[in-house]
């Protein structure tokens, strides 16, 4: 089983240290420590964090609640409905009197209470159909939920990959700057000496003000890269932030064990977005068989019992007490009650139509998915295969380069040498070193990616195993 070692050392003198030594300068000093009201943040925090405040993924969630809802709501069509109706009334007016024998001017007080029940029996399967579509949607909303929930692991992953890969390219400019400080020195006392022209004085003035302008590029770049983050974490902007990264230092990846086929299969059982898509298209099926239920008829029973009270009495007596009248009056009945659909306009017909038509496209949205699922998978592999390439190129390059900075660097100094083939030697290794460390996270980074693509990486598992360093 090959294993590639992915941050190897390339040589003794890979480093811009060499070129410290070369003039007898002493080592770069440490960095200073962050300030005391800075908050420290290693990758495990982050990724809790990102889960905790992500405003996509509280989108998903509210989502995924939604969808429990309306299977409750499903639930209840099958249960009957219950209602207590209640009403006071006072009725004025003029009625004949048979006591006398004429109109008068009275008023009536009414008082109702009624409740009603109603249950449907049947309705053509159309309960069940929507209780099954709502159900495989709040499914796919679950799943939905866990796919967002890996999206953002992956970005805080990214993330950090790229701020490791900014802060080393910061040291290695920070490196350079301090070389050419020395290189500077070096030649103001050949052109003091005599020994070389003034113009090689003006060469690496510009060579060291185009160093450090190299360097405050770096560290815009890691600053941005912090921005982001800050931003994926949804913390607060205001405060200062040192983040922790991981120590990849003696990492390794297996790329015996990268085949294409078997990539792709195990994309296929994995991954979350083409569970989604299977989830909605059986939810769209099950649309269609609710609006084909409008074709059946409709059967329901029902049922009230209530009772009234009236200020007239029972049978014109007024003299009738209001439990009296209450328990007299009472009374209900059961209604059995069926509906057959026979003519509706084409409604049924345009319903059923517009469904098949959701379910069609859902079954597209499918194989579209399966597709881009796959492409995304075999894109990943070839970057990762050039990765390695790139990486092996960049070892040989920054080797080969090493060689020739030495070289010029020792013709300059017995005076062989110009100060422009000095210049290209160590420019040429400078970026050298900065492609070198590029295409070691580049490759750690892409064998992510195929992990991330295929489905295996999971919110809880840490972006490499390995203790947190400054």
């Amino acid at each position: 089983m090959r294993r590639l070692p992915l941050f190897r050392p390339v040589s003794t003198g890979l480093s811009l240290l060499a070129v410290l030594l070369a003039f007898g300068a002493a080592p770069a000093t440490a960095q200073m420590q962050p300030p005391q009201d800075t908050t420290q943040v290693t990758f495990d925090e982050a990724v809790r964090t990102a889960l905790d405040q992500n405003t996509n993924i509280k989108r998903a969630q509210a989502q995924a609640r939604q969808s429990n809802v309306q299977v409750r709501s499903e639930w209840m069509d099958f249960a009957p409905n219950l209602s207590i109706d209640s009403d006071i009334t006072r009725r004025v007016g003029r009625n004949f009197s048979q006591v006398t024998g004429d109109f008068t001017t009275q008023s009536t007080d009414f008082f109702n209470l009624s409740g009603r029940s109603s249950i449907t029996l049947f309705n053509g399967f159309e309960n069940i159909s929507s209780l099954r579509g709502a159900r495989e949607q709040a499914g796919a909303d679950q799943t939905n939920l866990k796919r967002t929930r890996r999206e953002v692991v992956f970005d805080v992953m990214d993330q950090f990959i790229s701020l490791v890969e900014s802060r080393e390219i910061v040291r290695v400019r920070r490196e350079q700057v301090t070389a050419q400080r020395q290189r500077l020195r070096q030649i103001e006392q050949f052109v003091e000496a005599g020994s070389r022209p003034e113009s090689d004085l003006f060469t690496a003035e510009a060579d060291l003000a185009d160093a450090e302008q190299q360097l405050l590029q770096g560290k815009r770049e890691r600053e941005v890269t912090q921005t982001r983050l800050i931003q994926t974490l949804q913390l607060n902007p205001r405060e200062a932030y040192d983040f922790r990264v991981p120590d990849l230092e003696g990492a390794t990846l297996d790329s015996s064990r990268q085949e294409l086929p078997a990539l792709i299969d195990e994309a296929f059982q994995k991954r979350l977005d083409l569970r989604v898509a299977e989830a909605e298209r059986r939810a769209a099926e099950q649309g269609v068989r609710s609006a084909r239920s409008a074709y059946y008829p409709t059967l329901s029973l029902s049922g009230s019992y209530g009772t009234d009270w009236s200020s007239r009495g029972v049978a014109g007596n007024a003299s009738d007490d209001f439990t009296n009248q209450l328990d007299v009056n009472r009374g209900g009945g059961l209604s059995l009650s069926i509906s057959i659909p026979i003519f509706d306009r084409l409604q049924r017909s345009n319903q059923v139509e517009q469904a098949q038509v959701q379910a069609q496209d859902a079954e597209y949205a499918l194989q579209d998915q399966r597709q881009e699922i796959a492409l995304q998978v075999r894109q990943s592999y070839l970057d990762y295969r050039n990765a390695v390439q790139q990486l092996e190129a960049a070892n040989k390059r920054l080797r080969a380069a090493e060689r020739a900075r030495t070289a010029a660097q020792e013709r300059y100094e017995l005076g062989s040498a110009d100060i422009v083939e000095l210049q290209n030697a160590i420019r040429d290794y400078v970026d050298a070193a900065s492609q070198q460390v590029r295409a070691r996270y580049e490759l750690f980074f892409q064998q992510k990616r195929i992990d991330y693509n295929v489905g295996r990486l999971s919110p809880s598992a840490p972006l490499l195993g390995a203790p947190a360093k400054p």
